[in-house]
C-alpha cells in the first residue's frame, strides 16, 4: 500500500501538467461549477502530540530467578511528539491524496513494579525507553460537503526510521472520521481517531537495582485502546490558506495543529 501511494504521488505532477488552469481539483472540475474550491496543491505543517496506554503483545525478559512474566502485570505508557511537512493534492472534489515527512520524539515507560523477583527486597523500577527518528508516510482523505456542513474520513499510514539505545521500530495506521459545520469562514467538527500502532524494542538494559546483571529484553507493544474522541475547529482564510486545531480525549489524548498553504 505504501509503495502504491508513493507511485501515485510521483505521477500526479505529470498529470497536473496536462490540466488547464490552476484552480480546483485536478479532475472533475465541472462538479465544482462556479463555486470557490481549494487550489489543487498544498504544503502544510503538522504538530502532533499524543499520550496513550500500550498492551504487551509479546515479551522476552531474561532475568535470573524469574520465570515467565504475566504481561498483564506490566503497565506501559507512551508519550509522542511529532512534527512533519505534508504535500497534498486534490485529485477530485472528493479525494485528497498526501505524503508526509517529519520527525518523531517519543518516550515509552514500562512499569515493572508488578513483576516480583524472589529474594529481591525492592520492586523493579519503571523502564524508560526514549527514541527519535524520521517519520514518512502517506494517505488519502475522502470528503463530502456543502456550503454549511462536511463529512471526512482521513486515512494515514506511517513508518518510522528510529535511532536510540535499542533496536526499535514503529509503524501505524490511523483512521479519522469527522462531521462538521461551516459558518462563514470558520469550521467546527466532532469525530474520533482509530489508531493501530505496533512498536518493537530489543536490546540490553541496565536496571538500577544492586546486584542485577545487564538484562537482555525484547518487547512488542500495540495500542491498548484503538478509539478516542475528538473535537476541533479551523479557519479558512481563503481557498489557499487554512488553519485548524484538534483535541482528542478519552482513553487516549492527542492534540493536532495544522497550517496549510495551497497553490
Amino acid at each position: 500500500m505504501r509503495r502504491l501511494l508513493l507511485v501515485v504521488l510521483l505521477l500526479l505532477p505529470l498529470t497536473a501538467l496536462a490540466e488547464e488552469g490552476r484552480n480546483g481539483p485536478l479532475f472533475m472540475k465541472d462538479m465544482v461549477g462556479e463555486g470557490d474550491f481549494f487550489a489543487p496543491w498544498g504544503v502544510g505543517v503538522d504538530i502532533f502530540t499524543m499520550n496513550q496506554d500500550y498492551s504487551i503483545k509479546s515479551l522476552e525478559f531474561q532475568l535470573p530467578g524469574v520465570g515467565d512474566i504475566d504481561p498483564s502485570a506490566i503497565k506501559v505508557k507512551n508519550d509522542v511528539s511529532n512534527y512533519d511537512v505534508k504535500l497534498d493534492v486534490w485529485v477530485t472534489p472528493f479525494l485528497n491524496v498526501f505524503g508526509l515527512l517529519g520527525r518523531l520524539n517519543a518516550d515509552t515507560y514500562v512499569d515493572l513494579g508488578g513483576v516480583s523477583i524472589p529474594g529481591l527486597p525492592v520492586a523493579l523500577p519503571t523502564l524508560p525507553i526514549s527514541y527519535d527518528g524520521t517519520v514518512y508516510g502517506g494517505g488519502v482523505n475522502l470528503v463530502y460537503g456543502t456550503k454549511s456542513w462536511f463529512a471526512a474520513l482521513n486515512n494515514t499510514w506511517t513508518s518510522t526510521s528510529l535511532s536510540g539505545d535499542f533496536d526499535s521500530s514503529v509503524s501505524s495506521f490511523t483512521m479519522q472520521p469527522r462531521l462538521g459545520l461551516i459558518v462563514d469562514q470558520w469550521t467546527m467538527w466532532v469525530g474520533g481517531m482509530w489508531l493501530d500502532t505496533t512498536e518493537k524494542h530489543s536490546g540490553v538494559i541496565n536496571l538500577p537495582v544492586p546486584g542485577l546483571p545487564p538484562v537482555p529484553f525484547s518487547v512488542e507493544l500495540e495500542t491498548s485502546e484503538k478509539w478516542n474522541y475528538a473535537v476541533g475547529f479551523g479557519r479558512i482564510f481563503s481557498p489557499r490558506a487554512t488553519l485548524y486545531f484538534e483535541l482528542g480525549f478519552g482513553d487516549r489524548t492527542h492534540t493536532l495543529f495544522n497550517f496549510t498553504y495551497r497553490f
